[in-house]
């Protein structure tokens, strides 16, 4: 693949025609901008209607774990654990990935049933993880209410990385190799013509112009949906609400990060000190940045009973982020059959976690054309050919 330099608009400053042009500079897109920059393939551009970290890659609880349950799910977040392992060195910047471990907490006996599969499946993907005992669960988190606990797994490779630190690693490095990245630069229009995207129509309404590209890829978080429409595909789910809370500054009572599968709860500790963390309940749909007291509560409340000495700690902050969910809650990934050289990483729960690696291997097919196999499960398609991927160990709530 190749393409020619694209000329500078006198007005905007867009160039007329890039190689590879990426709408959504979250860090999905910015992992598969600077991973095709990696790759050898030059001009390519980004755009995002917002702000520097203003969608959920600024807003999201920064934990990171290779296993899950489902074999594609683990397949994938596998691959991303280990290079967010070694992104700081990748990237040659900070990304303060911290591998203090990672926690599964079953409460109820079909979820520890479950784990048996989940141990096995992790084994077969090359995961490090274990059941712990007892005692070995009041030295990994002192603070866990054991009590409650009927089995649990340890992932010690799983861990933390403030999206702050991530987030400015990925675009200094793709600075550094060349792309362009323009925030504040909404798409307005994509421009079809048969099984092709031929290009968009970007910039601000008076000063907007037509971008010609080879390829074009959808990484546009929340408004994937809206975005998908312009190219005239329909991407499934929706935009959907997710809350976190963080407690006050308090001395290291956790050390790992904690999925309570059974109460869709997760949380950390920062370095900070402060608790990090939420709690899922089920709700319509809503399209806001407000946060709301029922997650609140639900939040509190699972803090409170798992972990009891956090129940004299204040609340310090509590926020809220959008995520394009699907009907599983599964990424979709690729290109749909409709458009040959339209690419899409949407629909993404743990978006965060994953980019490492699905930047990886998408921009690989972009490059090669050759899709990997740990990124077909995820096909934009699979809801139409009702092939859902099941995953139960993830922390999410289907809406009522």
């Amino acid at each position: 693949m190749s393409g020619p330099a694209g000329s500078d608009s006198a007005e905007s400053g867009l160039p007329s025609r890039v190689n590879v042009l990426i709408v959504g500079g979250g860090i999905q897109g910015l992992s598969v901008a600077y991973n095709l920059a990696r790759l050898g393939e030059r001009n390519l551009l980004v755009l995002d209607a917002g702000y520097f970290q203003g969608g959920a890659s600024g807003r999201n609880g920064t934990l990171i774990r290779g296993g899950f349950a489902s074999d594609a799910w683990t397949a994938l977040f596998a691959l991303t654990n280990r290079r967010w392992i070694e992104l700081s060195g990748t990237l040659r910047r900070n990304v303060m990935f911290s591998r203090r471990g990672y926690l599964m907490v079953a409460e109820k006996p079909a979820t520890a049933e479950r784990f048996d599969v989940a141990l096995s499946t992790h084994r077969s993907h090359g995961v490090k993880s274990r059941r712990v005992t007892r005692r070995e669960l009041a030295s990994i988190a002192p603070a866990l209410a054991a009590d409650r606990v009927l089995d649990a797994i340890y992932l010690p490779e799983g861990g933390v990385a403030p999206h702050h630190a991530a987030m400015d690693g990925y675009l200094g490095a793709c600075r550094e190799a060349g792309v362009e990245i323009r925030y504040s630069t909404p798409v307005s229009r994509f421009l079809v013509a048969g099984s092709r995207v031929e290009g968009v129509v970007a910039g601000r309404p008076k000063s907007e112009r037509e971008i010609r590209a080879d390829h074009i890829v959808i990484a546009a978080g929340a408004q994937s949906v809206t975005v998908g429409r312009m190219a005239g595909v329909e991407l499934a789910g929706f935009a959907m609400r997710i809350e976190a809370m963080a407690l006050e500054p308090a001395r290291n009572l956790l050390r790992p990060a904690v999925a309570l599968i059974d109460r869709l709860c997760y949380l950390g500790q920062t370095a900070r000190g402060e608790i990090v963390g939420g709690a899922e309940v089920p709700e319509r749909p809503k399209v806001s940045l407000a946060s709301d007291l029922p997650v609140m509560a639900a939040t509190a409340r699972a803090y409170r009973d798992m972990f009891p000495c956090f129940g004299q700690l204040r609340i310090l902050r509590h926020w809220a982020g959008m995520i394009h969910a699907t009907p599983d809650f599964g990424p979709l990934i690729g290109t749909p059959p409709s458009l040959e050289n339209l690419w899409i990483t949407a629909g993404w729960s743990y978006g965060f976690a994953g980019a490492p690696a699905t930047g990886e291997l998408l921009a690989r097919a972009i490059h090669t054309g050759a899709l990997d196999p740990r990124l077909a499960p995820f096909a934009v398609d699979r809801f139409e050919r009702n092939a859902p991927v099941r995953e139960t160990g993830i922390v999410l709530a289907p809406s009522s």
